[in-house]
This record gives C-alpha cells, sequence and structure tokens, in this order.
C-alpha cells in the first residue's frame, strides 16, 4: 500500500492536505511534514484546516500556509489529495463525502490514519490501528520513497509522535515511537525546544480557562469517572479558542482511581463535544461509539445534542454500564 502512495505523489504535481476539526499535533504535524516534504521537492501543495492552528504549533515550517477560508479553496483542481489523522471525511470540514458533495476537483484521495473506526473514504487507504501517530506512518512512506529526510519534516513528524503518545507517556507509545523518534533526533531534532514550544506556549487565557473549568470537576461515587466542563460562556469570559483546551481532559484522570476522564464541551451551534480519556485496557471507544463516534481504545470521542442536565446522565450511564460489563 505504501508503494501505491508513493506511485501517486511521484505521479502528481499539485496537492491538497488536510485533516481533522479541532486540530491536534499529530493533525497539524502530519499536515505539515507532507507539506514540507513535497514543496522542497518543487511540488505545489495547497494545505487546509477547517479550524484555526493551534497558537502553539505555529513554530512548524510553513505553518503560515496554511489556509482556513472554504472561499480560498473552491473550485481548485488538484492530482492528490492527502487526508491525515481523520476517521471519515466529515471530520474535514468539507462535505460528508469526498467523492461526490464538494466543489473541488480532489483527485485521488488518500487516507492516511490510524483510528481503527475509519471507513476507509479514500482511493488509496493506509489505515494503522497499531500505530501511536500518523507521523510514524508518514516516516515510513518518506523513508519508503528513498528521499532525504529534512529537518523541517523530521521536526513535523517528532510532533506529531510526541503530542499523540502525551510526551511518551500514554499506553499508545510503542519501541517504534521511540525508534523513529531516535532517528529524527539524529537528523537534528531537538527535543527540549519542540517541548518548550508546545508545552510552555500558552496564552494566559488557558490558565484562566482552565480555572474556571477546574471549578466544574465532578466525580462518580467511586471516583472511577471523573469529568470536567467547558461552556460558550466560559470562553467568551476567557476570550479563549477551542484550540487551547488540548490537555484539560487529563486533569480528571490524574487522580488516583479514576479509570475514565470525560470533557464536555459546549458546541456554538448547541449541543456538546464529548471526549474520554481511560486507564488500561478500558475502552472508551465502545462508549463513543454508541453516541456515533469513535476513536482509539484510550482517547475517543463523540458529539451529542442536547442541554448538559441531558447529555451528562446519557454519558454517565452508558460509562458505567461498560465499567459493569469489563468487570464480567
Amino acid at each position: 500500500m505504501i508503494e501505491e502512495v508513493i506511485r501517486a505523489i511521484n505521479n502528481a504535481e499539485s496537492f491538497f492536505l488536510t485533516s481533522h476539526l479541532n486540530p491536534d499535533g499529530d493533525a497539524v504535524g502530519s499536515l505539515l511534514a507532507f507539506n514540507c516534504f513535497l514543496t522542497e521537492q518543487g511540488r505545489k501543495t495547497t494545505s487546509f484546516l477547517a479550524d484555526p492552528l493551534p497558537n502553539n504549533f505555529s513554530f512548524l515550517t510553513n505553518s503560515d500556509t496554511i489556509l482556513n477560508s472554504l472561499k480560498d479553496i473552491r473550485g481548485g483542481s488538484f492530482d492528490v489529495t492527502i487526508v491525515v489523522d481523520s476517521t471519515d471525511w466529515k471530520r474535514t470540514g468539507l462535505g460528508s463525502d469526498p467523492m461526490v458533495d464538494n466543489d473541488l476537483d480532489l483527485g485521488t484521495v488518500i487516507n492516511i490514519d490510524h483510528h481503527e473506526s475509519n471507513d476507509n473514504f479514500g482511493h488509496i487507504n493506509i489505515v494503522d490501528p497499531e500505530t501511536s501517530a500518523v507521523g510514524e506512518i508518514i516516516y515510513d512512506i518518506i523513508a519508503a520513497s528513498g528521499l532525504p529526510l529534512s529537518l523541517d519534516v523530521a521536526i513535523c513528524l517528532y510532533t506529531a509522535i510526541m503530542t499523540d503518545t502525551g510526551n511518551f507517556t500514554y499506553s499508545n507509545t510503542t519501541a517504534k515511537s521511540f525508534e523513529i523518534s531516535e532517528k529524527l533526533v539524529k537528523i537534528g531534532v531537538r527535543p527540549d525546544k519542540i517541548a518548550e514550544e508546545i508545552n510552555e506556549n500558552y496564552p494566559i487565557s488557558r490558565l484562566e480557562l482552565l480555572r474556571m473549568a477546574l471549578d466544574t470537576l465532578e466525580f462518580s461515587d467511586d471516583y472511577s469517572v471523573g469529568a470536567i466542563t467547558i461552556s460558550q460562556d466560559m470562553l467568551k469570559k476567557t476570550n479563549a479558542g477551542p484550540d487551547i483546551i488540548e490537555g484539560f481532559i487529563d486533569y480528571p484522570r490524574y487522580i488516583s482511581g479514576v479509570k475514565i476522564a470525560v470533557l464536555f464541551r459546549e458546541q456554538k451551534e448547541g449541543g456538546y463535544k464529548v471526549s474520554f480519556r481511560s486507564r488500561d485496557a478500558i475502552d472508551v471507544s465502545r462508549i463513543a461509539e454508541r453516541f456515533g463516534g469513535g476513536g482509539h481504545t484510550n482517547a475517543s470521542g463523540c458529539s451529542i445534542e442536547g442541554k448538559l442536565d441531558e447529555v451528562k446522565p446519557k454519558v454517565f450511564d452508558v460509562i458505567k454500564s461498560t465499567l459493569k460489563e469489563d468487570k464480567k
């Protein structure tokens, strides 16, 4: 399959690159790794994210070329479209079907992901749930191409791997994560500098929002489940955007005994985006799937319509039944 991707890239001159809504480090790092790799070869690239780039990833090369407005890409025609880290086309914010309802000529669609719930929406699909980050798959593609891997690309790939493994602390961290990262460091990547850019470069609004979010902290009776909530009112009061919420869900998970952490984030259009994190082998993707979502075993999410006092009981009931099933 990697050979098929390389052939498609070698036979193309223009590329459209995109990823999922509310982009995280793996989405941004993977997209920009491909962007840098292709532009270094003199290929024409157009990169698009439906939501703004989180500020702590603005240090990555070519991050300033990412487009966020649909009007900037309407009517575009491309030889190849590469979608990274997105379970389905709808999550890109560009419609529900890449083959039908869009006004872009996407050419050959290459879908590169590591979520088990991916629906294989591309003409070419590389989906490996055993991989900790899409950045690892892209490393393999570039390595197989036989072309050198530049420092700019290496920094993007390291960012993707480091963030999706939670600074190499999540259960999805593998020997391969370290093996690839070692090779990237040998190219010239500075782990201390990247960690500083990503983890120590937030605006004051992040701490103000976190303080308000922690005031909503709640637990189940046995402390096996912890949750926090972020409302639109909180975002307005702190002048914060959803791009700085990354990592908030970990705070309930830090508490001893908590098996599942939940973050409820109110959406502008109504309803809530619900994120789940778990310890050990507890599969929260099963919970997310009950509400039409999906993701990884230990990190998943979904969207649920309704008010908070309607959404919360539904979510906690499903979590409770899931934990009961796991005890059997």
